[in-house]
């Protein structure tokens, strides 16, 4: 209830219910409508980014965020029988289909080679490599590798010698995996089923490619047997590419076979 008193004709005065200022109610508004917009930001900025997060594993950020989570799928140990079916390259068709690559277009086709590995090859084909190929040298992997334990060799194909593979023996406890500089290997396509996770161009104009068995068997050597491998547990993406980029320093020394000719 409001009371008004004119005063000398001129001037009214108003006494007791009071009123509420226009001011203040636009200025609450105005701040619940920027929470608001800013609440609705960010979560939509959380949905787009974890469907990047999950499509896209391969990214070193990615992938550490989605292990801390244990978001990631177990990588598959798969059987001779149950490997994915894909496509199986010689060193000659290797080298046709990477070597006229941009580094940008080359860059992705890594990203999508590994994606495939990380997703056990639910969405792509695996690149399998064949060929007979003669051993440069070998080491023992370290924990700043992609792969933490095991061995790691580095081969030259026969066919063709512009074209190199390193063959990642993850999981093998016991030093040394045997093979030694001249030894003969044989990538085929029944037992080793070396899938491509990585393609590098090397100076010379030549290119590596790291490959790893899916079924993680099927590799033998003459002192040692068969090669026990087991599936590796996580990734350090973090660790550059190609895995035995320091045994690129033997890449120019003559291979000296130990197979009479």
């Amino acid at each position: 209830m409001q009371i008004q008193f004119l005063d000398d004709g001129t001037e009214y005065r108003s006494y007791g219910g009071g009123s509420f200022s226009k001011k203040q109610q636009s200025s609450g508004l105005f701040w619940w409508t920027i929470l608001i917009t800013l609440l609705m930001g960010a979560a939509t900025f959380c949905w787009f980014f974890s469907i990047v997060l999950f499509a896209q594993p391969e990214k070193p950020f990615h992938y550490r965020i989605l292990a801390k989570v244990k978001k990631l799928e177990p990588l598959r140990k798969f059987s001779p029988l149950s490997v994915p079916q894909g496509k199986f390259l010689g060193p000659r068709e290797v080298l046709a289909q990477y070597y006229s690559h941009t580094p940008e277009y080359l860059s992705l086709e890594n990203d999508l080679l590994k994606r495939a590995y990380i997703k056990n090859y639910k969405d792509q084909t695996p690149r399998y490599v064949r060929g007979e190929f003669t051993i440069i040298a070998a080491r023992e992997l370290k924990e700043t590798d992609v792969f933490s334990e095991g061995w790691v060799a580095r081969a030259r194909a026969n066919e063709i010698e512009d074209v190199d593979i390193e063959i990642i023996f993850p999981g093998v406890k016991a030093a040394p995996v045997g093979y030694v500089t001249g030894d003969k290997i044989k990538l085929d396509q029944t037992t080793t089923f070396a899938s491509t996770v990585h393609v590098q161009k090397l100076p010379g104009d030549r290119i590596c490619v790291t490959v790893l068995p899916l079924a993680y068997e099927g590799f033998e050597v003459a002192k040692v047997g068969a090669v026990k491998m087991d599936v590796p547990k996580t990734l350090n993406m973090d660790a550059p590419w190609p895995v035995a980029r320091d045994l690129d320093e033997v890449q120019g020394q003559e291979v000296a076979s130990k197979v009479e000719p």
